[in-house]
C-alpha cells in the first residue's frame, strides 16, 4: 500500500457486506458516517466523532460539519481515491456519505453504507444516478 488514501480505501473495502446500524462505529455494525470514520482511522487521520445527528437531515448540518474541518469542496478535476462524496436522497437536503475508490476501468467507484435496500457496506460505479445526486466532495487530505 503506498498512500493513507490507499490505506483508507483498503479498509473501506474490507468492510463491504458489514450490517447498516444507525450510528454504529464497530467492524461489525456501521453507518455511513462510521465506514468513513473508521477507514480514516485506519489510514492514520484522528477525527472526533460526534454522533448527535438524527436519521433525517436538519439544515444542512452535514455540509457545515464537513466545510468546518475540511475547508472547501474539492472541484471534480481534483477528486481522488478516499475523498468525501456527499449525496442528497431525491428531494431532500444532503444527508449521505461515502469513499471514492478508483475503479479499475477508469473513473470512480462509491463505497458506502447504504440504510435502504440490502442495508450493507456496499461498493458500486459512480454512475449517473449517483452523479445526478452527488452534493460535493471533500479532501480529509493534506495536499
Amino acid at each position: 500500500m503506498n498512500t493513507a488514501r490507499e490505506a483508507a480505501v483498503a479498509h473501506a473495502r474490507s468492510m463491504l457486506g458489514v450490517p447498516w446500524r444507525h450510528q454504529g462505529r464497530q467492524p461489525w455494525a456501521v453507518d455511513c458516517v462510521g465506514l468513513v470514520l473508521l477507514s480514516l482511522r485506519a489510514a492514520g487521520l484522528d477525527l472526533s466523532d460526534e454522533r448527535q445527528y438524527g436519521r433525517e437531515p436538519w439544515n444542512d448540518q452535514l455540509q457545515e460539519k464537513l466545510r468546518s474541518r475540511f475547508g472547501n469542496p474539492v472541484p471534480e478535476s481534483d477528486w481522488q481515491q478516499g475523498d468525501i462524496a456527499v449525496f442528497r436522497a431525491p428531494q431532500r437536503e444532503p444527508c449521505h456519505i461515502g469513499l471514492l475508490a478508483n475503479y479499475r476501468y477508469g473513473g470512480f467507484t462509491l463505497i458506502h453504507a447504504r440504510a435502504e435496500g440490502r442495508r450493507c457496506v456496499v461498493e458500486h460505479a459512480l454512475d449517473s444516478r449517483w452523479r445526478r445526486l452527488l452534493v460535493e466532495v471533500y479532501s480529509p487530505w493534506e495536499t
